[in-house]
C-alpha cells in the first residue's frame, strides 16, 4: 500500500512540474496598459493564432501564452481599443516556429503610442 501511495504522489508531482515548466517553454505576449484609460478590447493576431486579452485596467497587464508550433512566419498584429474609443492598430516583432521562452511586451502609452519589446 505504501508503494502505491509513493507512486501516486510521484505522478502528481511530475504532472504538476511539467505543467508549470510549460509556462517557461511556451512563448508569451504581455500587454501593459499605461494609456491612462481602461483598455476595453485588446487582440493580437499571429500567423496561426488569434489572442483575445479582453479588458485591461489602468496600470495593469495581461499575459497570454501561445503555441510553439507556428507553421507560418509573420508579425504580431495588434488592435487595442481604450475606453474613450481611441483605437491603436499596428504590427511589431516577428514570429517564427519553435521560439522557446520568447517574451514579447506590448505597452500602450498615452498619445496613441505603442512600444514593443
Amino acid at each position: 500500500m505504501k508503494l502505491l501511495v509513493k507512486i501516486a504522489l510521484s505522478l502528481v508531482t511530475l504532472i504538476t512540474a511539467l505543467y508549470f515548466a510549460s509556462f517557461l517553454i511556451l512563448p508569451s505576449i504581455t500587454i501593459v496598459n499605461n494609456s491612462g484609460a481602461t483598455v476595453t478590447q485588446a487582440e493580437i493576431d499571429i500567423p496561426s493564432s488569434h489572442l483575445d486579452f479582453g479588458s485591461i485596467s489602468i496600470g495593469a497587464s495581461n499575459t497570454l501564452h501561445y503555441s510553439l508550433s507556428q507553421p507560418k512566419d509573420g508579425t504580431y498584429r495588434y488592435k487595442v481599443i481604450i475606453a474613450n474609443s481611441v483605437a491603436y492598430h499596428g504590427n511589431c516583432g516577428y514570429v517564427t516556429n519553435n521560439e522557446i521562452n520568447k517574451r514579447v511586451v506590448i505597452t500602450v502609452h498615452k498619445g496613441k503610442q505603442v512600444t514593443c519589446t
